[in-house]
């Protein structure tokens, strides 16, 4: 892909998160992890999870994670990594733009929890 081809896909990415995803979601305080352990972040629901994905990851991820400009999601360690997933979403990373703000706590969660359904 053409440095050109991927600025316009970016842009294109950017212009979909910040257009502001109607499927707003709350978060529950005080949930806790598969581990058990209590959590800051809520517990994401792999359907709405789905549609969030398509409709602001897909572009630059790849249909099913299977990655296109962005990397492979689907299998990927950092999924199992709550500090490593909450930083790269947050903070962006390479051409990632950072999400913080973007997407709600609750939305990043719900795409988290679809992502780990995939292998």
């Amino acid at each position: 892909m053409k440095p050109v081809e991927r600025w316009v896909a970016l842009l294109a990415a950017t212009t979909i998160l910040l257009s502001g995803i109607a499927l707003a979601a709350e978060k529950q305080p005080g949930e806790r992890s598969v581990s058990g352990v209590a959590s800051t972040h809520p517990i994401g629901d792999d359907t709405r999870g789905e549609e969030l994905y398509k409709a602001s990851c897909v572009v630059c991820h790849g249909p099913q994670g299977t990655g296109g400009i962005g990397p492979r999601l689907a299998g990927n360690p950092v999924l199992s990594n709550e500090q490593a997933f909450w930083k790269t979403v947050y903070d962006g990373r390479h051409v990632m733009p950072p999400l913080r703000g973007a997407l709600t706590e609750q939305q990043m969660a719900d795409i988290r929890a679809w992502l780990k359904t995939l292998h």
